[in-house]
């Protein structure tokens, strides 16, 4: 039951659903049940890989993810926020990291652990593009789509999205330096205590004697009591008096040596989902208050304001979920700026909550200090339609909303809801609001460049269910996984799915989705390109590349033709008649673009020089030439031994200016190996400048969709050894 104050808001309900005597977890058990059963029937081929997923009950985290071992952790009071058709989207969602071996892809891309999050967000992209062409419904967060990535089209890999992102502001981020001095706790809540005692490890080895510390942040300095240095990586510090929220600044010094870090206080704030109403709303709207920082109660009062800071007679239904979560419904309101207010008893919180209004999710919406120019950034507008006539303006809020002269470049409109756009310059630290004019309207976004101190930051992990569906979606076991070998507290086996149980639940499942679209109505486009390549009988791709090899020298030795270079022995039979001789049969002419990209490991180079010595083989002493390619080509390079293969580069990755410098080259060649792990924009067509030679795709870090028809694409598996 529901306790509803007066016209001033709605207080919240003791019960959860208005299920009494039954525990937050034994319902948000039964939703989950009710949410499988429906996805079951939604997406039927999905089943065996949906029922062999375990729930795990947990509040380790503010959402849910899942592990290596198919186990989804979720939070209940998370789930009960969430009707069924949004928990489908949940269960979809989740088992669609493990099913399309996010984990297993990761860990082939031999990249850096902390960049796990911008994968995740990739494989995100990937799955999400599949439910919503099914009409299936996710929780109303921002979910990660193709549109939200810069330079991104819908049917990408997410190995292709991936490397967008690690070009993007994230993976700068995520690239910075380790910082000079870390410091536990590196947070602290707004209400904490004094004195706080806090420990910094340096970096560097520099304290060799007293030390001072130099605190400050945004209410000027602080008091601090004196430095204890325990070795000459570890002092100790308090700090003596309770600090504002914000971000603090902490300055360590010892003869002439100074590390620094930054001291987070977190302010008690909410989040709402949906973070705007849009104009084709409905009557009456569910919202959920998630908690940061601060716990409802069952007295909390849950308000809508307007502009003028009228409460306004349209909040009901307030549920009070748990400590961290309420929900409540928005009856009609007029359109505008509103706020949501929250009074647990001990605090007052607020969010804003735009209604009716032009909506721009911005991409990135945070740029670190520094940042670089030109910038990619993308909007997906909501109640607004952008085209080719729409302009972008910065506007700097530090300055009154004054637009920054120069700071955007010509945008482009993939969709009628998507914009690309560039920053042209960098901005200083501040923030700033990015409007898309179009037709008349105005879609703004809050950009927010730096922060208050351009302190060197070490890559954090992102908070545990916030944009991280666990280790399942790629990186290393998290701390709330469990036993990562399937084990329980009593070291029994916990029913959780092992490695050789998860590829045969692929397996079937892949064959169930090439069943129900014969038989029984469409899949998903990407579902059908995954059946496909999970049950694509493996060609040694060793006699593949001869195979063509084969057929291009068998099709230049039947080039053969006449020719007057050299007369013909019979012309003397024919007096004053010059006939011409047989042109005897050349080899195979070869090029070979190499992709020498940062994404491509030692040992796909390594393989490369093996595949380049079939080829010279195959040429017969005519040599092949060898184009290195990162982002731009290399000069080609003749070579008649695989010893002499020159491999630089280490840039970003496009080999169509690599295949286009070996169609470009002269004589021209008849077969042209393009080697890549295949995360790279292709051509749309053969180059003009050699249309009839034989373009061949050697992919040496498993299959890539996107690859075009006209060339020939030769997967290089992995061996039972464990190359690829």
């Amino acid at each position: 039951m529901n306790a509803r104050g007066g016209p001033a808001g709605r207080s919240v309900g003791g019960a959860v659903g208005g299920a009494v005597g039954r525990s937050v977890q034994e319902q948000a058990a039964l939703r989950l049940a009710a949410g499988r059963a429906r996805a079951g029937d939604l997406m039927p081929y999905l089943g065996d890989a949906l029922y062999a997923v375990k729930a795990v009950a947990t509040t380790a985290i503010p959402t849910v993810g899942i592990d290596t071992r198919w186990r989804m952790h979720y939070n209940p009071e998370f789930i009960l926020t969430l009707d069924v058709p949004e928990v489908v989207g949940v269960w979809l969602h989740e088992v669609g990291h493990p099913l399309r071996g996010h984990h297993e892809r990761f860990d082939a891309l031999a990249e850096p652990a902390e960049r796990h999050p911008l994968f995740n967000q990739a494989g995100d992209c990937t799955i999400n593009e599949d439910l919503r062409a099914a009409g299936v419904r996710l929780p109303a967060v921002k979910a990660w789509y193709a549109e939200r990535v810069p330079g991104a089209d819908a049917g990408m890999t997410a190995e292709q999205i991936y490397r967008l992102l690690v070009a993007g502001p994230a993976g700068q981020r995520l690239a910075a330096a380790s910082p000079a001095l870390l410091l536990l706790p590196a947070a602290l809540r707004h209400d904490h205590g004094v004195p706080v005692r806090v420990v910094a490890h340096a970096r560097d080895a520099f304290l060799t004697g007293p030390a001072e510390v130099v605190v400050s942040g945004p209410g000027g300095g602080v008091r601090t009591g004196p430095v204890a240095v325990h070795d000459q990586r570890t002092a100790t510090f308090e700090v003596l008096e309770r600090l504002p929220a914000g971000e603090h600044a902490v300055d360590l010094t010892c003869a002439g040596g100074t590390a620094s870090a930054t001291l987070t206080v977190t302010a008690p704030t909410i989040a709402l989902r949906p973070d705007h109403l849009p104009r084709r709303r409905g009557a009456r709207e569910k919202v959920v208050v998630a908690g940061r920082g601060t716990r409802f109660i069952g007295a909390s009062v849950v308000e809508l304001l307007d502009a003028d800071g009228t409460v306004l007679d349209a909040v009901s239904d307030v549920v009070h979920v748990g400590a961290t979560h309420l929900t409540f419904t928005a009856g009609p309101v007029p359109d505008g700026a509103h706020v949501v207010r929250v009074s647990t008893g001990e605090e007052v919180v607020r969010a804003v909550l735009p209604v009716g209004l032009p909506h721009l999710d911005l991409s990135p919406a945070r740029l670190p200090s520094g940042h670089a120019a030109p910038t990619p950034l993308a909007g997906v507008g909501d109640d607004v339609s952008f085209d080719a006539a729409s302009t972008a303006q910065v506007l700097d809020a530090a300055a009154g909303l004054a637009p920054v002269a120069g700071a955007t470049g010509p945008l482009t409109v993939p969709g009628p809801g998507v914009v690309n756009l560039e920053l042209t310059r960098t901005l200083a630290d501040g923030q700033y609001l990015m409007v898309v004019s179009t037709a008349g309207e105005r879609a703004a976004a809050v950009l927010t460049v730096g922060g208050a101190r351009p302190v060197p930051a070490a890559p954090r992990p992102v908070p545990a269910g916030y944009d991280d569906c666990g280790s399942g979606a790629g990186g290393p076991h998290r701390p709330w996984e469990g036993d990562p070998g399937g084990r329980d507290a009593d070291g029994e086996d916990d029913g959780s799915v092992d490695a050789g149980r998860a590829e045969l639940i692929r397996q079937q499942t892949a064959r169930n989705v090439l069943e129900h679209a014969r038989s029984r109505g469409p899949v998903p486009a990407g579902w059908q390109r995954w059946a496909d390549r999970t049950l694509a009988p493996v060609v040694d791709w060793r006699r593949e590349l001869l195979s063509v090899t084969r057929r291009v020298s068998a099709h230049v030795a039947g080039m053969r033709d006449y020719s007057y270079a050299r007369p013909s022995r019979r012309s003397s039979a024919t007096p004053g008649v010059v006939l011409p001789a047989m042109r005897q049969p050349r080899p195979p002419r070869a090029a070979e673009v190499v992709d020498t990209s940062a994404s491509v490991t030692e040992d796909m180079l390594g393989r490369v020089h093996a595949e380049t010595e079939a080829i010279v083989r195959r040429c017969r002493g005519a040599g092949v030439q060898v184009i290195a390619c990162d982002a731009a080509a290399g000069r080609a390079r003749l070579v008649r031994r695989v010893q002499d293969v020159p491999l630089v580069g280490g840039g970003g990755t496009d080999m169509r200016v690599g295949i286009a410098a070996a169609a470009a080259l002269r004589p021209k060649v008849d077969l042209v190996i393009t080697a890549t792990d295949g995360d790279t924009p292709w051509p749309a067509e053969p180059p003009r400048e050699n249309p009839d030679a034989t373009y061949v795709v050697l992919l040496l870090d498993g299959d890539r969709e996107g690859v075009p028809g006209w060339m020939r694409k030769i997967v290089v598996e992995r061996d039972r050894t464990g190359g690829r």
